[in-house]
Parts: C-alpha cells; sequence; structure tokens
C-alpha cells in the first residue's frame, strides 16, 4: 500500500513538473515605436505564445484597464476600443464582437497575464518578435514615406514624396540659408538609404535631406541656392505630396500665364479666348437653403442668403460669357445633398462648385480666412472634420452616412475626376485669395456629400468664417459678395479653357 501511494506521490511530482515546464518565465525587453519601456514585470512563455503583463503594458500605451477579481474579468480600453476578456476563457470580446484567440490570459504570480495577439487586435500597431536578442516591437502603424523623387524644369525643381497613405503635412520657409522644410505625419521606416539623401545641384536646389524628426513626424530638408517662392500640394491614388520650387527670374512669368492676378478695382474680362469654354457646362451649387440656413453669425446673418447671392452674381457673370452655367437652386428653398449631386449629373456638367461660408463654435473672432476642398474618404488639413460634419447635415443619410460613403468615395479617388478636381481648387484658390486678400487657409480633402458622385471636376469652397464678426460684415455687403463672384469666374474661366478634354 505504502508503494502505491509512493508512486502515486512520484507520478504526481511528475505530471506538475510537466506542466509547469511548458510555461517559462523570460526577461524580455519591449520597445514601444523604438523606445524601451522601463519597470516592465517578466513576462512568460507557454506553448511558444508569449504572455505579457497586461495594465504595465496596456497603460505604457496610453490606454487604461479595470479589473473585477471576483469576476475574473479584465476590461481594456485603448485607442477608442473596449474590449473585456476572462482568465482562462481563449476569447476576446472587442466593441461586443468576440474573437477567438490562440491562448487565453492567465493569472500568474497575482498578475494578469495577456498574450500578445491581444494588443494586436486592439491596437493600431505592428508586433515583431526577436527570438534571438529576446526583444518585442510595437511599432504605431503610421504613413510610411515611400519615395522621393525629383524633376528639374526650365521654370522649377518638382520634388514629389510618395505616400503608403495620404497624411497631414505642413511647410515652412526659412533663411540663411535659404531652405525649405515639410513636416510630415509620417516615418521614414520605409525610405530606401538612398532616398534620404538627394544631390540635385541644378541651380534652384542644392540637396534634399529626410530625416524621422521625432516618433510622428517625418523631416524633408531642401536646401537651395538662393531665396525662391514655392508651392505644396497633395495629390492621391497614389498618395503623394508635391513640392514646387520656382527659379526667381520665372516665378512671376509663371504665375502670370497660369494665372493674372486680380486687382480690387479691376473687372473680370468675359472675351473667351477659345470656343471651348462655350462647350462646356458650369454647374453651380449655393450651399443650405430653406429650413437649413446653415451657419449663423454674430448679429444673424444666415450662410444660405450669402451663398444663394454670390451664385446669382456668379451666373451672371457667365450668362454674360456665354458659358452655359446652372444653380442647383434659383431661391431660398431646401434640396438634399444628394439630389445636388443628381441634378449636376443631369446637365453634364464639366465643374461643379459648391459656395459655402465657414464657421467655428462660441464665433471665435480668430478664425478667419478662405479654403478649399475635395472630395476625399479621409479628412486631410486642420479643421477638416468640423467642416465636412457641419455641411454634410443636409444628407438624408446623416448622421449614419459615414459607413456607405467611405466605400463609395474610395472608388471614386481611383477616377481621374479627383486629380482635376485638385487642380481646379488649387487655381480658385490662389485666385480667391489674391483677389478677396483674405486669409489663405490652402486645399483640403474631406468626405463630402454633396461631392460624392459628381460625375467632373467639384470643389467645395468656404469663402469666409461667417463666425468672424469682420468677415460677416464683408458678406453682408452686396459688393463683397460680387467680388467673390468675380474671383471665381475668373478662375473657372482659365480652367475650362486651358483644361484638356479628355476628363
Amino acid at each position: 500500500m505504502k508503494k502505491i501511494i509512493y508512486l502515486i506521490i512520484v507520478l504526481g511530482i511528475v505530471l506538475l513538473a510537466s506542466l509547469f515546464s511548458s510555461a517559462q518565465a523570460l526577461e524580455i525587453n519591449i520597445f514601444l515605436d523604438q523606445q524601451p519601456l522601463e519597470n516592465i514585470e517578466t513576462s512568460i512563455m507557454e506553448n511558444d505564445h508569449l504572455l505579457i503583463p497586461a495594465r504595465s503594458i496596456i497603460e505604457a500605451m496610453g490606454g487604461r484597464i479595470t479589473w473585477f477579481s471576483a469576476l475574473k474579468l479584465l476590461n481594456i480600453y485603448l485607442e477608442g476600443q473596449t474590449a473585456s476578456l476572462v482568465i482562462d476563457d481563449p476569447f476576446l470580446e472587442v466593441n461586443g464582437k468576440k474573437v477567438a484567440l490562440e491562448i487565453s490570459a492567465k493569472i500568474i504570480n497575482n498578475r494578469v497575464m495577456i498574450p500578445v495577439e491581444v494588443i494586436k487586435i486592439i491596437s493600431q500597431v505592428e508586433v515583431t518578435w526577436d527570438n534571438q536578442n529576446k526583444n518585442l516591437y510595437f511599432d504605431t502603424i503610421k504613413p510610411n514615406l515611400l519615395n522621393i523623387r525629383s524633376y528639374s524644369h526650365p521654370d522649377k525643381t518638382r520634388i514629389v514624396i510618395d505616400l503608403s497613405e495620404a497624411t497631414e503635412f505642413r511647410a515652412s520657409y526659412l533663411t540663411d540659408p535659404e531652405r525649405i522644410y515639410v513636416d510630415i505625419m509620417g516615418s521614414t521606416g520605409k525610405l530606401e538609404e538612398e532616398a534620404k539623401q538627394l544631390e540635385i545641384n541644378d541651380g534652384v536646389i542644392k540637396q534634399v535631406k529626410t530625416t524621422q524628426f521625432n516618433g510622428e513626424m517625418a523631416r524633408i530638408a531642401i536646401g537651395l541656392f538662393q531665396k525662391a517662392e514655392y508651392e505644396t500640394f497633395s495629390l492621391l491614388s497614389p498618395d503623394r505630396i508635391v513640392v514646387d520650387i520656382f527659379k526667381p527670374e520665372t516665378k512671376e512669368a509663371v504665375l502670370s500665364e497660369k494665372i493674372t492676378t486680380s486687382q480690387p478695382k479691376e473687372q473680370p474680362s468675359v472675351t473667351i479666348e477659345s470656343g471651348i469654354a462655350k462647350k462646356r457646362v458650369v454647374v453651380i451649387d449655393p450651399g443650405h437653403g430653406g429650413s437649413d440656413p446653415g451657419a449663423i453669425g454674430p448679429t444673424g446673418l444666415k450662410e444660405k442668403e450669402v451663398t444663394l447671392g454670390i451664385a446669382q452674381a456668379l451666373k451672371e457673370l457667365f450668362n454674360q460669357a456665354g458659358i452655359p452655367v446652372y444653380l442647383t437652386r434659383e431661391k431660398d428653398n431646401l434640396v438634399y445633398l444628394e439630389d445636388r449631386v443628381n441634378f449636376a449629373n443631369q446637365k453634364n456638367g464639366f465643374v461643379f462648385v459648391s459656395i459655402h461660408t465657414n464657421s467655428v463654435l462660441k464665433h471665435r473672432p480668430e478664425a478667419t480666412g478662405i479654403e478649399t476642398y475635395v472630395l476625399s474618404s479621409k479628412y486631410i488639413g486642420a479643421s477638416a472634420k468640423d467642416v465636412a460634419d457641419r455641411e454634410n447635415r443636409a444628407s438624408r443619410m446623416h448622421p449614419e452616412l459615414d459607413t456607405d460613403l467611405a466605400k463609395i468615395i474610395a472608388d471614386l479617388e481611383e477616377s481621374a475626376n479627383i486629380q482635376y478636381s485638385l487642380d481646379l481648387a488649387e487655381i480658385v484658390q490662389k485666385e480667391m485669395v489674391n483677389y478677396l486678400k483674405l486669409g489663405n487657409r490652402g486645399v483640403k480633402q474631406a468626405p463630402f456629400v454633396v461631392l460624392k458622385g459628381v460625375n467632373m471636376a467639384a470643389i467645395l469652397v468656404e469663402v469666409g468664417f461667417i463666425s468672424n464678426p469682420n468677415e460677416e460684415k464683408l458678406l453682408r455687403d452686396n459688393n463683397f459678395r460680387k467680388k467673390v463672384a468675380e474671383a471665381i469666374f475668373k478662375a473657372l474661366k482659365y480652367y475650362l479653357e486651358k483644361t484638356p478634354d479628355e476628363i
């Protein structure tokens, strides 16, 4: 009997040893965006699956957890995701949906340990395990710079920055020495070494150097031979940023050829240099109307009044020029955004311009200027989301528009219309800023319902801030509205005449 008991004890010890041998404590180095995380507890390797301390990792990534010991329930809040798991249960519930795990979470040495795949599922990171050095990397997935190219032309040098996806950027000019900085929200991790430093030496640009400025931003430094003017803009399909640096002696001539800068007292010419413009249909969309007043200024001026006034003045200019033009609404009535799109397509428009005024909450007076938008599935540019959300409210689909809209826009971005729209937006934005002498807030991109499905070059212009007392006063003035119409007319006239037929 004693021998039997002894054998049972020995077998039990062997069995326990075999069980614990599958779970091995492991001292590893954990990196978040290439920075080592300090004071992280020991991890566990079990059956080739790595378990890491839940609280330390989640909090290091900017999230938080709640632990219900009686239920053995862990809730994780990270990057807008809510995830729940139960100890020893091989499932993860993410935003109400269950996901099967290869290994369940466990309590080891009084600590909650979660499998690495939980982090993969609930966060936007790339996970890399270096088994040889016992290093675990969590790298935030961000837009990548893929390549940098240069093209030297007689009047300018063009720098093209290829991206994995569209992202925000800003450019600045510094002197002594003369140089341009372009800061891009993204990573240089996938940029080949030879592309990080380009020797150009074409009389305009000396060299282009690219560095990872910080964890979130890449910086491109463009060294110049002498002071020069430049322009930046973004393009889609494929995503890229373009920087044009002009030779000092040719910049004035280039701008003169592109669009003759208007003076405030000048009246626009309506002489058409070629007959092509008279064959192309213009569709003007006065924003809002009827029960939808749009934004309202500090003294009660309604956006719908301003946009209709500008559109009517613009229609008159096109009538004088003999160019076919249509308005999506001729009076103060409500027209759904989708109906405006259908109207433009029925008229076989060549260009579509939706006119609006900008606004910010609480009428903050510091918000001023002009900006122009084109269609995108993403929000590109500061304030783009706020503007799109406000202007999309007249859609029948609002507020559930984002689900289907993103899919449709993604298809549209493959078409040439987006590129033509970007060209049109650049021309209109520049002419309005020059002619009206208001601040330049640039060309931006956002998912506007009124631009979705328009089979032509299409833009949305925000001609000033009705929430700004000074700009509200201008927008109330009929003479100023006529100036806005003149600026848009001049830009559209140029575009109609210069754009080839193959749109």
